[in-house]
């Protein structure tokens, strides 16, 4: 058992410019949850998943693939389902992910 607090989160550039990760569980050759945060115009490109995903949107308003989301708001992604994501403003979320891409 852990408990991580907001000052203790360490947040890691992502590949595509203005997307930060705070990794707050992982479980190797499995899973993740993570904090996202994306500033306004930041894009992840189209991707996939090995697993489903479960997105909740802490701030913020973003667009995952052909959903508008914005604070409070959920959305699922089952495998092999493909999304990519656009902030319209600084956003965070929270993920989860059933199965790590790798190198992501």
């Amino acid at each position: 058992m852990f408990a991580i607090k907001p000052e203790q989160q360490q947040w890691t550039p992502a590949k595509q410019a203005g997307v930060e990760r705070a990794v707050l569980c992982e479980v190797p050759d499995a899973g993740r949850t993570s904090l996202i945060r994306m500033k306004k115009g930041a894009v992840i490109e189209m991707h996939g998943h090995l697993g489903k995903e479960e997105v909740y949107v802490v701030s913020g308003k973003i667009r995952l693939g052909e959903s508008t989301l914005e604070a409070g708001d959920y959305h699922h992604t089952s495998i092999g389902e493909r999304h990519d994501a656009e902030a319209f403003e600084d956003t965070v979320f929270f993920a989860v992910t059933e199965k790590v891409i790798p190198g992501r």
